[in-house]
């Protein structure tokens, strides 16, 4: 209560969740062996300004041109399971829209999904 009388509100500090890169890394690797053999994580690196977004770096195996590499822009502020989520997706979403009418050996690589 406050010294005029009135009511004492209480509020709640809203803590952000924030995966450290190591996390990020593994729950990425995880992510990618579960859905395409032909994707590894090559690393996770900070994004500018040392905020919550990261990028996540991918190289397509049996790909002609070296490096074949795809990045994956996330957020670090969310739980492992909601990160993993738009890791699969983003990777599907990449796959399905490079692999349309395309035949070289990163599509062929890259669309491979594990089984």
């Amino acid at each position: 209560m406050s010294a005029a009388g009135g009511t004492l509100v209480a509020t709640k500090r809203l803590m952000t969740l924030s995966l450290s890169v190591p996390d990020v890394t593994r729950i990425a690797n995880e992510a990618i062996q579960a859905e395409h053999a032909g994707l590894d994580v090559v690393g996770v690196t900070h994004g500018e300004g040392g905020g919550q977004y990261a990028e996540v770096i991918l190289r397509v195996q049996g790909c002609h041109t070296q490096p074949c590499q795809v990045s994956l822009g996330v957020f670090r502020d969310v739980s492992e399971s909601a990160l993993r989520a738009e890791i699969t997706q983003k990777v599907r979403a990449h796959v399905h829209e490079h692999g349309r009418g395309e035949s070289d050996a990163r599509t062929a690589a890259f669309a491979s999904p594990r089984v």
